[in-house]
């Protein structure tokens, strides 16, 4: 029973802090992801907690796998490296109870995982679909504008600089707009056609019919042409008002991925929802035979590296989390049979650890 807990406190320890620290790398990138899509205007900066949280059960469901993994590794790599295993097996604590001891740990957090994919996620999933589709996530140019600095609209039709933005950001100063007119007669001469607005002031209002952002600008002039041409309009105007474009970034999740599990099932004959169906159930599994073919790789010999054998094992792990992705895509392509699926990359990794073992016993 000591042993026992011995043995799971080093893999739970490795296992954790294996998982903390990429859990922290991922989520940072996804920071950086989402702060750039608020930088260019894709998202307003008051969703960017909410998103990056929704960012958490997800990389835990496709982490805790490799974090088991790899901590197995560490954990029984440096008892075998320092004799401690084989010290344990003197006393009677042989591999038949590490393999059922290690498998038991493999089932809790398959358990996890298998819970995070069939509930969790799509809960999440759903949640930053309605976000995205709501007001709360829409954004308006004015509301990304950087003081001494052109920034275009998503879509590439309007340009905005600013001087200068008050305190509270409600109002600019010295505001230039270059908006793409529309072609409405098919004219290619118009084609260039850009109108150029210079104000002394601007700040937003919103519409109360459509409840749409409009911004207003006051005490300027409106310059109406083609670039290049000497045929344009000049319009002084008290105040002139306009509509920006609109941008929701849109939830990058299939709508797939926001269904419950037992809808999946009643439309399993549908290929795409049982490539999501298989994809739910094959992380869970990964965590069970990842173990298989951590325990065979974690034997060294005494005084050897116990990081040498990372890099093969990375490399096992990378080749069968891209199978799993490809099996994905062909379910969903239809380009295999639904039955077939996705567990047909479970077998070469059950395969592996049988070749795996074959070899370790050959050494020894």
């Amino acid at each position: 029973m000591i042993i026992s807990r011995y043995l799971t406190r080093e893999v739970t320890n490795a296992l954790l802090g294996v998982t903390i620290v990429l859990l922290t790398a991922f989520l940072c990138q996804q920071v950086v992801r989402y702060l750039n899509y608020a930088a260019i205007g894709k998202i307003p900066t008051n969703v960017l907690l909410t998103l990056v949280s929704f960012e958490v059960p997800y990389l835990l469901s496709i982490l805790l796998p490799l974090g088991l993994y790899l901590g197995i590794l560490l954990a029984y790599g440096r008892l075998y490296a320092d004799s401690e295993m084989a010290i344990l097996q003197m006393y009677g604590y042989n591999n038949r109870r590490i393999f059922h001891l290690t498998m038991y740990i493999a089932l809790v957090i398959s358990l996890i995982v298998l819970a995070l994919m069939l509930w969790v996620n799509p809960w999440i999933s759903a949640k930053r679909q309605q976000l995205m589709n709501s007001g709360e996530a829409t954004v308006h140019l004015v509301e990304t504008i950087m003081p001494g600095r052109f920034q275009a609209s998503p879509d590439g039709n309007h340009v905005m600089y600013v001087e200068k933005l008050s305190r509270d950001r409600q109002r600019a100063e010295n505001v230039f707009l270059a908006q793409k007119k529309k072609n409405t007669d098919n004219n290619p001469s118009l084609q260039n056609e850009w109108s150029l607005v210079l104000a002394n002031e601007g700040y937003q209002l919103e519409d109360k019919t459509t409840q749409e952002p409009l911004f207003v600008m006051t005490d300027g002039y409106r310059y109406e042409g083609v670039p290049g041409q000497n045929d344009y309009k000049i319009i002084q105007f008290k105040r002139y008002t306009i509509r920006l474009p609109q941008d929701n970034m849109q939830a990058t999740h299939e709508e797939n991925e926001t269904l419950p599990i037992s809808q999946l099932w009643q439309d399993y004959a549908n290929p795409k929802r049982a490539g999501e169906f298989q994809w739910r159930f094959s992380i869970a599994l990964s965590a069970i035979f990842l173990t298989l073919i951590a325990l065979p790789l974690s034997k060294l010999k005494p005084k050897q590296s116990r990081y040498g054998i990372l890099l093969p094992a990375i490399l096992f792990y990378i080749i069968y989390i891209q199978l799993l992705y490809i099996a994905r895509h062909w379910v969903e392509q239809g380009s295999i049979p639904i039955s077939l699926g996705m567990w047909w990359v479970h077998g070469i990794m059950f395969c592996l650890f049988v070749v795996i073992l074959a070899a370790k016993r050959l050494e020894a």
